[in-house]
């Protein structure tokens, strides 16, 4: 028996799998097989909007930012100036001073808070430091004078 070709689109004689035979009717098919119902999840929103307050995406991890120590920053910032100007006469210890007193506050802040308190703590130092060779410096240019 020769086998015909079927075009796209054309139906071709329907075949009995079970006993082999080829007829000329195509099978019917019966009624559509009705699926259940899919899981109803919450609308996601479109990219680039911004979710619903309170909504995390499922496999989202949630981390809390730890509280900064601006006051410490700063203190640590002024206190290093006051360490590299120190030969300027007044600009160092203004600076140094500055460090001493942001240190200072940045230390107390920083234990209320639970912030840390690392850079508030060199700035103390550093503007400590920087008051000695300022003072120093302001000394030997007072007595020249």
């Amino acid at each position: 028996m020769a086998e015909q070709y079927v075009g796209p689109g054309e139906q071709g004689p329907a075949h009995d799998h079970q006993s082999g035979a080829i007829s000329a009717q195509p099978q019917q098919y019966g009624q559509p097989q009705q699926y259940p119902a899919a899981p109803q999840h919450p609308q996601q929103p479109p990219y680039g909007a911004m979710p619903q307050p309170g909504y995390v995406y499922p496999g989202t991890v949630v981390v809390q930012q730890a509280p900064s120590n601006g006051l410490g920053t700063a203190g640590f910032v002024t206190g290093l100036l006051g360490l590299i100007f120190c030969w300027v006469p007044v600009f160092g210890i203004v600076l140094g001073i500055l460090g001493v007193i942001l240190g200072g506050v940045g230390i107390s802040s920083g234990k209320k808070k639970g912030a840390g308190t690392g850079l508030a703590i060199a700035g103390l130092v550093l503007g400590l430091i920087s008051l000695v060779p300022s003072i120093i410096i302001i000394a030997a240019i007072s007595s020249v004078n």
